[in-house]
């Protein structure tokens, strides 16, 4: 099939009816300049887009995370699953039930980040950008701080409780020994027992840790990004981002550790609240008890937050977005 090197379109300003013939660099920067009419929408595409990659790539991970918060003295009996830690967990899953547990929840996993993740963080920007207008001194850095805090809290407590229900799904499949075979045996076994109200069964924990997460892991990355640029003179590039990442991960990691087990615990055990939860594992295990799983979190999280900066930075430039 012959290559087609140009494309024609109709002028719009040509009293005749002739044709204006377009060469493919001009093509891609008209595709270019017209998503730019649409900034928002280009956000949120760019974000859900770079969480999802990032997601399919940690899944594993991430499926060691559930295993390790569950296995504490408020949901299990099994002392050997209490004192086990992420490499005894990751032998035992791959022994005992092969290399496809590790990509359990994989459908639920890939739409939240297209949900939760474009939400997040694609809504952060223009949050943090209407919050500019109404308080546009950039002289002050508090001023600055502040309004990044808040744009990251409110875009991230709103993504949270649009996908719950995604991740309540992802995190049922994901549990050891699960009867459910996909998201939609999830949904309609929920609803029977709890209605349509027990897909939002632990909104409050995920909100709170997505409000934390997306506040420190965008406003880190903004100073980070800074920080480096300070120390090292570089522009923008993959150095500058993986840099960036890497302080991003680190604090994140630490932060929203016990909101997401306390989250986690919720979405497993169904009917218990948020207080009943934490009181359940801090009463037998100790404060320590809300930090299960913290190194597999850290070991998702760091290179999590990596891809999804890295990927992002990429999208928005090649869609024409500035750099965060």
């Amino acid at each position: 099939m012959p290559t087609i090197e140009v494309l024609p379109i109709e002028s719009l300003s040509s009293e005749n009816n002739s044709r204006t013939y377009l060469s493919k660099t001009e093509v891609f920067k008209h595709v270019k300049s017209s998503s730019s009419d649409h900034p928002i929408i280009i956000e949120l595409i760019t974000s859900g887009l770079s969480v999802s990659i990032a997601n399919l790539i940690t899944l594993p991970i991430d499926v060691l995370k559930v295993r390790l918060q569950l296995a504490n003295a408020a949901m299990t009996t099994s002392q050997s699953a209490i004192k086990a830690g992420l490499i005894e967990t990751t032998k035992t899953v791959y022994q005992k039930e092969g290399i496809r547990a590790f990509y359990s929840g994989f459908t639920p996993a890939i739409l939240r980040g297209l949900f939760y993740g474009g939400v997040r963080l694609g809504a952060y920007g223009p949050i943090k950008n209407m919050l500019k207008r109404l308080a546009s001194d950039d002289n002050k850095s508090s001023i600055v701080f502040v309004r990044n805090i808040t744009a990251g809290c409110l875009s991230g407590s709103l993504a949270a409780i649009t996908s719950n229900p995604m991740d309540l799904c992802k995190t049922k499949l994901q549990t050891k020994n699960t009867i459910y075979k996909s998201s939609a045996h999830v949904i309609k076994d929920v609803i029977q027992q709890y209605g349509v109200k027990g897909l939002w069964v632990g909104t409050v924990p995920a909100a709170f840790r997505t409000a934390v997460l997306t506040a420190t892991q965008c406003v880190t990355y903004d100073h980070a990004k800074r920080l480096w640029i300070e120390l090292t003179g570089w522009g923008e590039g993959v150095k500058l981002h993986l840099g960036a990442s890497l302080i991003t991960g680190l604090v994140t990691t630490t932060v929203t550790a016990p909101l997401d087990t306390i989250k986690t615990n919720m979405y497993a055990a169904g009917k218990y609240g948020f207080s009943e939860v934490t009181n359940k594992i801090v009463h037998k295990e100790g404060f320590r008890g809300l930090l299960r799983g913290w190194s597999a979190a850290y070991v998702r999280l760091g290179p999590q937050t990596i891809v999804i900066f890295i990927v992002m930075e990429k999208l928005r430039q090649f869609s024409g977005l500035s750099a965060l």
